[in-house]
């Protein structure tokens, strides 16, 4: 099953619904399912043309890293719906299988992101 298929709310919480009421005749007070947001990262985006993404852009070019553009759940989502110009930027070092349980880090090159972030915090700065 492709996990773009996979619809959390329709097969997770009838599932844990269900268990609670398998162990519930036994101890009443045992399980208990209660569903509640615990976050919001509202959807946004910042203009490409904007002074943060030339910024970031150029600070990946004079370091000889590679710049990409992408979508994701961040907490740059916030002030993006806000209307702030706002990006999230890599940590150096690569990822692999984000969110699963063999997700791993390797830091090879980690001080990467370091150096990235100050000069583009310096470079922000103007």
């Amino acid at each position: 099953m492709r996990l773009t298929n996979f619809i959390v709310k329709d097969a997770i919480l009838p599932a844990l619904k269900t268990s609670a009421a398998d162990v519930n005749p036994r101890d009443p007070a045992a399980v208990s399912v209660v569903k509640e947001r615990v976050g919001d990262r509202p959807a946004a985006s910042t203009p490409i043309d904007s002074d943060i993404i030339r910024t970031a852009r150029a600070v990946h070019q004079a370091l000889g890293i590679p710049f990409a553009l992408g979508e994701s759940s961040t907490d740059a989502n916030v002030p993006m719906s806000l209307g702030i110009p706002a990006l999230t930027i890599g940590t150096g070092g690569r990822g692999s299988d984000a969110h699963a349980i063999t997700e791993a880090f390797d830091t090879t090159d980690a001080w990467q992101g370091t150096q990235r972030a100050l000069l583009l915090v310096i470079a922000l700065a103007k």
